[in-house]
């Protein structure tokens, strides 16, 4: 009797591993889609600047999208998003109309477009400032390929601190 209780007892704690491990999120990366939120976090600013009736409105929120997409002064990066947001803008106003914050937007515009989040500002460095060794390989990678240098054979990280030590006299 006692076996089969131990049984019972193991396996629930099995199950309830598995669920946990399962249901454990990954560490968000605060980069990801960092463009698409600032861009739709400026649109979002811009339509609660209109009366209660006109920010429920979808064909006012896309009328703010637009004008917000055609400001000459937006960086690349920016004018990156609203070109993609372009042709799915009630994919915008409608979560916008009912009052989704900027990061849920983007999540439900990433499933759209994949293409949203992978826009990114280039990484910051100050010339014998910055701390390679604590970075990503990701982002040594990216600051690389910023500056136009490329790490032929390295496989190691230590390899690409190098590197981006090396050239850090590179205008990003």
């Amino acid at each position: 009797m006692k076996a089969s209780t131990f049984v019972v007892a193991l396996a629930t704690l099995f199950l309830l591993a598995v669920v946990v491990s399962v249901s454990a999120k990954k560490p968000v990366d605060p980069k990801h889609c960092e463009v698409c939120k600032k861009v739709i976090g400026d649109i979002h600013a811009e339509v609660k600047k209109l009366d209660k009736k006109k920010q429920k409105n979808k064909e006012k929120i896309e009328a703010v999208t637009a004008k917000y997409c055609k400001n000459k002064k937006l960086d690349q990066k920016a004018k990156k998003v609203c070109y993609y947001i372009d042709p799915i803008k009630r994919e915008v106003s409608t979560p916008m109309a009912m009052g989704a914050p900027v990061d849920r937007i983007c999540k439900k515009l990433e499933k759209k477009n994949a293409n949203i989040c992978t826009v990114k500002y280039k990484i910051k460095t100050e010339k014998g400032k910055t701390d390679y060794s604590k970075m990503r390989v990701k982002h040594l990678k990216s600051i690389l390929a910023d500056r136009g240098v490329t790490c032929t054979g390295c496989v190691d990280k230590s390899e690409f601190v190098k590197k981006a030590q090396e050239s850090e006299h590179l205008e990003m």
